[in-house]
């Protein structure tokens, strides 16, 4: 896969478990972590593909001015789906639908009165507690998924086997 990527570019994942939305996933500065999740999909095949990212017209959502546009985002999807009769998506076990649809939503409505975004970042709380009762995770990270590689992607790079 990663000679795919260095060959051909990045394909963009529009997969229903995709929590930020359509885009080329990335863990900003968690390599551990990208060789855990690469190992877990790809077995003795994993690669890590590295990237310079410019967080260029980001849905930056460890930024809290970003809540009422997703609220709003929410909202009204969930109004446009209840009045053709559809549900509105539930998370459940590990797919990510509903913040998927909501986040699309949203970049949809910014995109059609003229605000780009070509990158959404989070926090992911992920795995168990490192400690009783703590609320730091064991597979914690930041995710970028990033929806304009030509934007937002100046460099590429295969990581080191890893650890």
């Amino acid at each position: 896969m990663a000679d795919t990527i260095e060959r051909e570019g990045f394909k963009l994942s529009r997969n229903d478990y995709d929590w930020l939305g359509d885009g080329v996933y990335f863990f900003q500065d968690g390599l551990l972590r990208a060789w855990q999740w690469a190992r877990g999909q790809h077995g003795d095949d994993a690669a890590v593909v590295g990237a310079d990212i410019r967080l260029a017209d980001c849905m930056d959502l460890l930024d809290v001015g970003w809540n009422e546009v997703l609220s709003s985002a929410y909202g009204e999807s969930a109004r446009r789906r209840r009045a053709i009769g559809r549900a509105v998506p539930t998370q459940s076990g590990g797919a990510h639908t509903l913040d998927r649809e909501v986040i699309n939503y949203a970049v949809s409505v910014l995109e059609d009165s003229g605000t780009r975004i070509s990158c959404v970042r989070s926090a992911f709380p992920e795995g168990r507690p490192v400690n009783p009762g703590s609320a730091l995770y064991d597979r914690s990270h930041v995710q970028i998924a990033v929806r304009d590689t030509n934007t937002c992607i100046s460099r590429i790079w295969r990581e080191s086997s890893g650890p």
